[in-house]
């Protein structure tokens, strides 16, 4: 970010993201969805929307299941760009969702206003859901209020088996963390999939 060369980075990063769509619907896995991190920096790019937009149509997968994460701090840095870019993205079929929600100073006026279909609840509230009882009320505070919202709950960071106990029974969304799997690259997620589809029949 401070070189700008998380810019061009950034493109690669989603031209990447749809090959290896791609490769995962020539394996038989076409109804997986992939989320993109988006810097600030990126946003601020007069050309991204057109250039995101160019890679997206040329690649062929359906924008419908790729979703750009923000954070706080990225939508307020500039909101109205932001909102523009959001909208014109949106009308393609991309989603998007709101990370490490809670750490930011974001105005719940702005994000109404926004296309935004997920929250991400950051990891520094999960972490210690199951021992500290103020991060549990705030957890599901979190968890009711994007549902009165209509929108998604993601949590980020989950590492053990209480913690994920926890969010299912009060109702989050979906979970990722090390719990399921380290960071993997996309031929290792394939075969890591094929042998869980595997050894569940």
């Amino acid at each position: 970010e401070e070189t700008g060369l998380v810019v061009p980075i950034g493109y690669w990063v989603i031209q990447q993201a749809c090959r290896d769509m791609l490769i995962f619907d020539a394996n038989g896995h076409d109804g997986l969805e992939i989320a993109i991190n988006l810097s600030f920096k990126q946003l601020q790019d007069n050309m991204f929307v057109d250039t995101a937009t160019r890679i997206i149509r040329q690649s062929g997968v359906d924008a419908t299941r790729l979703e750009f994460e923000l954070t706080e701090t990225a939508i307020m840095s500039n909101y109205q760009q932001t909102y523009d870019g959001m909208m014109a993205l949106s009308q393609l079929g991309v989603t998007f969702s709101l990370d490490d929600f809670g750490t930011g100073f974001s105005s719940f006026a702005h994000i109404q206003r926004l296309p935004i279909s997920a929250l991400k609840v950051d990891r520094s509230f999960i972490s210690n859901v199951v021992k500290n009882s103020d991060d549990a009320i705030i957890v599901k505070a979190m968890i009711n209020l994007a549902h009165s919202l209509r929108l998604q709950v993601i949590a980020e960071g989950v590492e053990t088996l209480e913690q994920v106990q926890f969010l299912w029974q009060n109702h989050c969304d979906q979970v990722q963390g090390f719990y399921f799997s380290p960071a993997l690259t996309a031929p290792d997620f394939t075969r890591m999939i094929d042998q869980r589809s595997t050894s569940s029949i």
